[in-house]
């Protein structure tokens, strides 16, 4: 049969754009591909969604098989997409895991971690496929490794068995030991990304042996294996690998001590995960300032407005991971910013016990190297002293503190270690709290030379940059000193607000305000004056207060603020006023200026800010007008802003910005959406052209059908019969599908609308689960609206349960 020529000139889009060369281009194919098949496809015959598989598969196999590697990204990005696609499953799958064996190894290292990635994915697609997938693959894998060295198989080899333990851990499990008696030769690769791809095989496997550990389970070998082979590494009398140099030996053993380190030690990783928090919101901030224009947002969904979320759709996490990955050092997902996968925390009993026993010795080792010029055992060593700090404060602090504090100030010396430095200093200072007394001076000194100097506004540079991991450092010093270093923090206080706004910077002023209360005030007045500048382009003026006075106020330090049209810097501005606690402060000036300014902004980026900035901001005076506190000013500034913001939810061009608004009036708004110029607006938003859009709309206006019940119960009625008449009627499956949807959330969210009508409403869905043809997604809705009548109306007639639970209800 030949493909439609509709359906050829769809297929042909997804195609061209998985072949771009731009990133975001094939990510966004492989979306709009996923979204198709999972939808519309559905609406067209047998024969004709076979004849696009079919098609399909074969331009899938010609995008795998280019020598463009552009052409195996967008093809991997294919594969994902269509995993867990119902129709034809078993043999799609077992095509696609031919696909991506035949593209391991690669020369091209991020179609090798890609194509890894979706083994993974292609592992959960269940059945009987996964427990023979998974079996085949590591000991393909394990076979590669024990071979003589090729350094493509020895790297393929390391990614699959990483992702496989990671999704299918049951099935890895009965390969453990061979996994244990063949990693090690990678570890030991002269290739540094073999050996910390090994190296994350291993955390990947470490993992999983901790959590199948029980009481009763005799004391595995495991644990005391990978110790011996750490030791091997240090052991200057064994013959070593041929072309392995003694610092490839060397920073492979580090990286395994440093897993078991990991592993035992679960309360310092947590702690770690925290402080590390901080660094990863700047790059997530810098990754995104740099991709601004990039396309897409994450995926919409119904957030708490019903309790009908069941059924709501979830796209494919297949996809996460992998759409718009750029570099092996991490996945992104939808124009997002780098997310690094993060390790389970996990603690393993046996391995604590060795690393206790063999504590002196990991420390001797490790500092034995601290002199070594080599920048990956430096950048390891670093990354491994304040782990074991946190392991054992007690014995580290009174045997290695003096030789790990003499060492960490040194390398803050050096440019090149400075930043991995700070970071280590500041996990060193959590880990040891108060017993840092003694080099407390010497921190902070070093710290106020990384700020910006008193006179720094008088000179001509406009910027300065100053690395994000100082600010964690100074973050970690409050947690570990508390309220006792409230005056030193407060003399850096000037410094961090001169350096200009930055997630780096918002998140340890929000620490630190927790940490050290006295701060609070201090914190938060100078926060706002910088929002001022950035956002406002004037010093902070109070109520009340004369302009001359505010202009005399203005700090100097803040003069260098983003340009008017720094996309990043004013959204950064936008999340950050809408985030930060800053209770005791009038915000209103703000609100109205977000308002009147930026929820009309010709980027998308700063609409939807606005939008998520306005409806929070609008909390304090909402709180006073429930409080039944009278203010006229407050009751204004919520009619206004609360009357743009609709505006924008039903009139801006961009689907995202339009569910961002309806998201965010949850609850809290309710005694003002239920004014009749309101609820207007929430029924035109009812016929939205995006469905999720639609459904938020009816969630809502269900809601106020309480509050307002003589505006909104006939407008609800009418739209009743309509979705009635939709679901009986229509001969578009998808139609029926949203229908038993909406009339799902109308249930949930309007009980007094339904209860007279409640016969009509189980005759039409019990009619749909009789359908002779039954569409799943149909039913799934049908069933999940059921449900909800269920709970709402107490009970069901028996005459309905019965027909429910006979078998062969259709």
């Amino acid at each position: 049969m030949v493909i439609m020529s509709g359906t050829a000139t769809v297929l042909q889009q997804f195609i061209s754009g998985l072949k771009s060369r731009n990133e975001d281009t094939r990510a966004k194919s492989a979306k709009d591909l996923q979204h198709y098949v999972t939808t519309e496809l559905r609406e067209l015959s047998q024969d004709e969604a076979t004849t696009f598989y079919d098609e399909l598969n074969h331009h899938i196999f010609e995008l795998v098989s280019s020598s463009d590697v552009n052409e195996k990204k967008g093809g991997i990005l294919a594969i994902v997409s269509l995993i867990g696609v119902e129709g034809g499953n078993a043999t799609r799958i077992s095509r696609f895991a031919n696909y991506l064996r035949n593209l391991l190894p690669s020369s091209d290292p991020v179609v090798m971690e890609m194509a890894s990635k979706a083994m993974g994915h292609l592992s959960m697609a269940g059945d009987t496929f996964t427990a023979e997938y998974v079996e085949f693959e590591v000991k393909r894998a394990l076979e590669w490794l024990g071979a003589d060295r090729n350094e493509g198989r020895r790297h393929a080899a390391v990614l699959v068995l990483r992702e496989l333990a990671v999704s299918a851990p049951t099935f890895f499990f009965q390969q453990v030991q061979p996994f244990f008696d063949n990693i090690f030769y990678a570890v030991w690769d002269q290739k540094q990304a073999i050996r910390e791809g090994a190296v994350s095989a291993l955390r990947a496997c470490l993992i999983l042996t901790t959590q199948r550990e029980t009481k009763e389970m005799q004391k595995p070998q495991w644990y005391k294996q990978t110790f011996e082979e750490a030791e091997k590494g240090f052991d200057e009398t064994l013959a070593k690998e041929k072309g392995m140099n003694r610092d490839d030996r060397v920073h492979g053993a580090l990286l395994i001590l440093n897993e078991l380190v990991r592993i035992s030690s679960m309360e310092g990783e947590r702690m770690r995960e925290e402080m590390e928090e901080i660094t990863q919101q700047q790059l997530v901030h810098d990754k995104y300032c740099k991709e601004l224009m990039g396309f897409g947002t994450k995926p919409r969904h119904i957030t708490p407005f019903t309790s009908f979320q069941s059924v709501q759709p979830q796209q494919s996490n297949a996809l996460l991971g992998l759409l718009g990955y750029s570099t092996p050092q991490g996945f992104l997902s939808f124009g997002a910013a780098p997310v690094p996968a993060k390790s389970s925390l996990v603690e393993s009993r046996y391995c604590r016990e060795l690393m206790e026993e063999r504590f002196d010795q990991v420390c001797r080792w490790v500092l034995k190297y601290k002199t070594s010029k080599n920048p990956l055992i430096q950048m390891t060593i670093l990354n491994l002293l304040p782990r074991l700090a946190a392991f054992q404060p007690h014995n580290f602090t009174d045997q290695y503190l003096s030789d790990t504090m003499g060492h960490l100030l040194g390398c803050l010396k050096k440019e090149k270690e400075r930043t991995a430095a700070f970071q280590a200093l500041g996990l060193l200072v959590v880990a040891v709290r108060t017993e840092i007394q003694p080099y407390l001076s010497k921190i902070l000194e070093i710290i106020k030379a990384a700020l910006p100097p008193k006179d720094f506004a008088h000179k001509r540079q406009k910027t300065i940059q100053v690395d994000a991991t100082v600010f964690t450092c100074i973050s970690m010093l409050s947690r570990a000193m508390g309220p006792s270093i409230q005056p030193d923090i407060k003399e850096l206080l000037e410094p961090m607000l001169a350096v200009g706004l930055s997630p780096a910077l918002t998140a340890v002023l929000y620490d630190l305000s927790r940490q050290i209360p006295q701060l609070k005030k201090d914190i938060q007045d100078g926060l706002l004056k910088m929002l001022s500048l950035v956002l406002m382009h004037k010093p902070l003026r109070h109520p009340g207060m004369p302009k001359g006075l505010a202009h005399q106020m203005a700090s100097p330090s803040l003069t260098n603020i983003p340009e008017a049209g720094d996309v990043g810097g004013i959204t950064l501005a936008l999340r950050t006023l809408g985030s930060f606690e800053f209770e005791g402060h009038s915000l209103t000036q703000f609100v109205r200026h977000c308002a009147d300014h930026f929820l009309n902004s010709e980027h998308k980026e700063i609409r939807m800010e606005a939008a998520r900035t306005c409806s929070r901001l609008l909390t304090p005076s909402i709180n006073l007008i429930n409080g039944h506190v009278v203010s006229q000013t407050a009751v204004q500034v919520v009619a206004d802003v609360l009357s743009k913001l609709l505006v924008v939810g039903i009139t801006d061009p961009d689907p995202d910005i339009r569910y961002c608004v309806l998201a965010s009036l949850d609850e809290r708004f309710d005694a003002h959406l239920a004014q009749a110029e309101n609820l207007q607006a929430l029924f035109v938003a009812l016929n939205d052209e995006v469905f999720e859009i639609r459904e938020l709309a009816i969630c809502t206006i269900g809601r106020l059908s309480s509050m307002n019940p003589a505006f909104v119960m006939p407008f609800l009625r009418k739209m009743l019969i309509q979705i009635l008449t939709e679901l009986e009627h229509s001969g578009v499956g998808r139609n029926k599908e949203q229908s038993a949807r909406m009339l799902g959330h109308l249930v949930s969210n309007a009980p007094r609308l339904i209860r007279p009508y409640m016969e009509p409403i189980l005759k039409a869905l019990i009619l749909k689960l009789k359908d002779p043809d039954p569409n799943p997604a149909v039913v799934i809705s049908v069933l999940a609206t059921i449900g909800e009548l269920a709970q709402r109306a107490s009970s069901l007639p028996s005459d309905v349960c019965f027909t429910l639970l006979r078998p062969g209800v259709r």
